[in-house]
């Protein structure tokens, strides 16, 4: 809950304070950096698997093989950028095509995990030298069949692994810090089919991996192998579907990376074979200001590029990157937020249980909003933050609210100027608009209510958090179905109708909450509060959203 100073409340009581209000708008997708990506090279190389890294200097790393012939070449890029070179390559080995490569970076140090020319020798490469130079190559092991895929994941202090498959079968060979590798350990996880892996790391060793499941589902599922810190090492956390087809829709998919950019992101190729066949690169963001062992992944998106290879994906300094053989995408991190507060002529803020809005008007007498010259967050999905309150006796002082985000933007040009009128939504706004791009189906008995809520919230990019919530929202294990094409604030309130929790949303962030009678009020208002203008609005409930108007 909020609470409100005495200062601020003196100030709330008097006929005469003066109101101030801070608006911040932030480039972010739903609490995480927003990236937008932009095209730095086209080249002339053979498509064909690729993987990428950002060593500790900055500089970008590409390992890439040419499918028809298993070269596999490298290259270092110093210091990256639109205005760069990329066409220049470094011969490493002959090697098996189909298992793709993995390329692992972190300080001085970076890894190449390949799989030799026989395809079953599992191989790794080291630099010292930030991907400068790589030494000779070391077998970590020797499959008895055909190795289906191999990724490698790289820790600050040396700590390492190698991942790599056969049949339905992960394998990891680790180390800790720049100690001896190990031996291969199978994975206590199962899958029919593997046919990609990608790995990175953050804490642990993430990892991201593509094939079939026991029923005959094509999916991509991410998890996570321990390395002592958040995890104990050597430990595989349960799979989580980032996405699923089942048998007969002739839809397969294919992991080609996995990286963290203020939020996890995986890439994966989904890949037709019906009428209009395709190969189409999807990237999926984990749910903003979360971590890779939290597992909240969002929907995947199309990305603009076609190819079975899919796109590498690596973060650093300040950076992401996307890349195949014969094409980089660069996507730096967003400039800190815009003060938009001097610049607000008028503001409306209506905050309901389940519905929020926010409505600017902003000055634009001298350009400064227009087109081509506002902040590229003045859009729609960009996210405000307005926080009103008062100048009192401690100064500038405001109530912390939540965040909205934006839906749209009109430029109006008269005789008497120029405005500029913003509205947005808060996350009910978000959940309204995400529909199910497919069914989703708890069975009975298979988990709470709590999660199967964090579970619809996600895709729409909110998280759950617990608050001072009831006992039936851990206990009830209800079945229940988001049917495709319905809209996620619907399915979240015919959840809710089964417990005795709100949801409270302030950021991206929602807490679940059992209201209680006896909650001591954080404000009151009486007969001698000063009112300074009056506006009474009704109307019926929004599509989607039953029941009666929203309350302000």
């Amino acid at each position: 809950m909020r609470g409100i100073s005495p200062t601020l409340e003196a100030a709330r009581r008097s006929p005469s304070a003066k109101p101030y209000l801070r608006v911040l708008l932030h480039d972010r997708d739903v609490g995480s950096l927003r990236l937008r990506w932009r095209r730095v090279y086209t080249g002339m190389e053979p498509d064909g698997p690729c993987a990428v890294a950002v060593a500790g200097d900055g500089a970008l790393l590409r390992v890439r093989i040419d499918p028809s012939t298993g070269a596999l070449t490298r290259q270092r890029i110093a210091a990256p950028g639109p205005d760069r070179d990329f066409r220049a390559w470094t011969a490493v080995a002959t090697v098996a095509a189909a298992p793709r490569v993995g390329l692992a970076a972190s300080g001085t140090r970076a890894l190449i995990a390949l799989v030799g020319a026989d395809g079953v020798r599992v191989e790794v490469r080291e630099s010292s030298d930030g991907g400068a130079t790589f030494g000779t190559p070391t077998v970590l092991a020797v499959a008895a069949r055909a190795v289906t895929a191999v990724a490698c994941s790289l820790g600050p202090d040396g700590t390492a692994a190698v991942f790599y498959a056969v049949g339905g079968t992960v394998y990891v060979v680790r180390r800790f810090g720049t100690a001896r590798w190990r031996s291969a350990a199978t994975w206590s996880r199962s899958l029919a089919t593997v046919d990609a892996v990608a790995a990175s790391y953050s804490v642990d060793h993430n990892v991201l991996i593509s094939g079939t499941n026991a029923a005959g589902d094509a999916g991509v599922w991410s998890t996570i192998y321990g390395a002592g810190n958040a995890y104990p090492p050597g430990r595989w956390r349960p799979l989580v579907e980032v996405v699923s087809a089942a048998p007969g829709t002739r839809t397969t998919y294919r992991a080609s990376g996995t990286a963290h950019a203020d939020a996890p992101q995986s890439v994966f190729v989904e890949s037709y074979a019906g009428g209009g066949a395709y190969d189409r690169v999807h990237v999926t963001p984990g749910v903003g200001r979360t971590s890779y062992s939290d597992q909240l992944w969002r929907n995947p998106r199309p990305f603009g590029h076609e190819s079975p290879h899919g796109l590498a994906i690596a973060a650093g300094n300040g950076a992401a990157w996307l890349a195949s053989p014969n094409a980089v995408w660069h996507a730096p991190y967003p400039e800190p937020a815009s003060d938009l507060s001097d610049d607000v002529l008028e503001a409306t803020l209506i905050e309901g249980l389940r519905g929020g809005r926010v409505r600017l008007l902003l000055r634009n007498d001298d350009g400064r909003y227009g087109p081509d010259a506002a902040p590229a967050a003045l859009a729609a999905g960009g996210e405000l933050r307005p926080t009103p309150g008062y100048i009192t006796s401690a100064g500038r002082e405001r109530l912390e609210g939540r965040a909205f985000w934006i839906t749209a933007v009109r430029r109006r040009y008269d005789l008497g100027g120029s405005t500029v009128e913003v509205d947005g939504v808060d996350g009910w706004g978000l959940l309204d608009a995400w529909t199910a791009p497919r069914q989703f189906v708890w069975a009975a008995g298979e988990t709470n209510a709590s999660r199967v809520l964090t579970g619809v919230m996600q895709h729409a990019g909110i998280r759950l958090g617990g608050g001072r919530v009831s006992t039936e929202s851990s206990t009830l294990q209800p079945a229940f179905t988001v049917r495709a094409g319905e809209r996620g604030t619907t399915a979240v309130r015919r959840l809710l109708e089964m417990l005795p929790d709100e949801v409270i949303m302030r950021t991206h962030v929602a807490l679940l909450s059992r209201p209680d009678r006896d909650d001591e009020p954080l404000a009151s208002f009486g007969d001698d509060e000063p009112v300074m203008r009056l506006a009474v609005e009704s109307g019926g409930g929004r599509a989607g959203r039953g029941g009666g108007g929203e309350r302000g």
